[in-house]
């Protein structure tokens, strides 16, 4: 069995972040993600725009879900798998982590509590350092002083905010935020091919508790070789048929903040490479509907995910 996507705890907490913990990042090949991102270490460099870029970076891990950027780890894009490449260190003498705090706490408002910054002394040179920083997910929403504008994770990238997405962070004290997710895929071998699992998951990122949680998954362009079974998930009848069939599962037990809630779990038949688009959609009581759209590129013996769209139904 390999295992392609890792549990959120397993990749961020470390109890001691040194050389060989990033080395292992590196030799084990662990995905940027959306609570993960690689920056070489020029991006400290003083000749960058690195005062508009850490703010950016920094402000959209608050205000999404928070999460871990590493300074001084090079990546590479293997067919859109974003990878960790090799050590490329921060220069200490260019960016203390003094001067890192300094430009953080100056350029975003409001300020981020709980940011935590780790120095790593790296043995390719004296002056050779990586920065770890942990970002926690905020309870309101941070703007980039320079620009005015409000930031994002997604797709592996900082991008601007809508203004529903905007509202949906402030109102993360007083209302259930929940989101679907895809978990950790695992797959065993077959004559052949590869049997996928595909399981699905969702999280409250609000302190308010969500209740009366229901998910639909659609895999709308499935073929019948892959021959999908659904485990906890039951086909919904629909008024008007449709070329794929709708799954449903309900959960029925409140979910409190940071926790995620299993679903229940696909497995399809696939072989060699193939892509196929996923619609999942979220309902919970006293909150709006939102949809998520994504694309799973399975490549032989890996997949990657792309969250193409999402959005609120109504």
């Amino acid at each position: 069995m390999q295992t392609w996507l890792r549990d959120e705890e397993e990749v961020f907490m470390p109890r001691y972040w040194d050389q060989a913990e990033l080395e292992r990042y590196i030799s084990e090949g662990i995905e940027e993600n959306l609570t993960l991102d690689y920056k070489a270490g020029p991006a400290l460099a003083r000749d960058s725009n690195r005062h508009a870029e850490i703010a950016k970076d920094i402000s959209a891990m608050a205000n999404s879900a928070g999460g871990v950027i590493i300074y001084g780890i090079g990546e590479e894009n293997l067919e859109g798998r974003f990878r960790p490449a090799k050590l490329v260190p921060v220069n200490r003498l260019e960016c203390s982590r003094e001067t890192l705090e300094q430009i953080i706490s100056s350029n975003i408002q409001p300020r981020i509590s709980g940011i935590k910054i780790y120095p790593v002394p790296l043995s390719t040179g004296p002056n050779d350092v990586a920065y770890v920083v942990q970002v926690p997910q905020s309870d309101t929403v941070h703007q980039v002083s320079r620009n005015k504008r409000y930031y994002k994770r997604f797709n592996f990238e900082s991008v601007p905010m809508e203004d529903f997405e905007i509202r949906d962070v402030l109102n993360r004290l007083s209302k259930a935020d929940v989101d679907s997710r895809v978990g950790q895929l695992t797959s065993r071998p077959i004559e052949n091919g590869l049997i996928w699992s595909v399981p699905f998951f969702a999280q409250n990122r609000s302190m308010a508790v969500a209740r009366d949680t229901s998910m639909t998954v659609e895999f709308l362009d499935i073929k019948p070789h892959n021959r999908l079974t659904a485990e906890k998930f039951v086909v919904k009848t629909r008024l008007i048929p449709q070329n794929h069939d709708m799954y449903i599962a309900s959960f029925s037990e409140s979910i409190h903040r940071g926790l995620d809630k299993y679903f229940g779990t696909f497995q399809l038949h696939v072989a060699g490479t193939q892509s196929l688009q996923v619609r999942i959609q979220l309902f919970s009581d006293g909150v709006r509907a939102r949809y998520k759209r994504v694309r799973l590129n399975f490549g032989g013996q890996s997949v990657t995910i792309q969250v193409e769209d999402e959005g609120y139904l109504y």
